[in-house]
């Protein structure tokens, strides 16, 4: 698959530029990578299923949708992410 079948990215979120940089090494608009960075700032390990917790109750997570929790440490030198076909709903 390419990361434009990518329907819903998210990451850790220590900063604005890491989101950035996030966005523009996958090439995916912003609003497919969602984020809580400006409701709670760094979150550090929480950040990844809090914003897939709001995603999900928010509706922006769909049925068949392809989910992308990643994450990366230390400067990127440990990293790791999933490709996640979304079935079902909370609920």
């Amino acid at each position: 698959m390419a990361t434009g079948d990518i329907d819903v990215l998210i990451t850790n979120q220590p900063n604005r530029t890491s989101l950035r940089n996030w966005q523009e090494a996958l090439q995916l608009p912003a609003e497919r990578h969602l984020n809580t960075f400006d409701q709670y700032g760094n979150l550090f390990g929480a950040a990844i299923p809090i914003t897939l917790d709001h995603a999900i109750r928010s509706g922006r997570v769909k049925d068949g949708d392809l989910v992308v929790p990643a994450g990366l440490a230390h400067a990127g030198d440990f990293a790791g992410a999933a490709a996640v076909r979304w079935r079902g709903s909370r609920g």
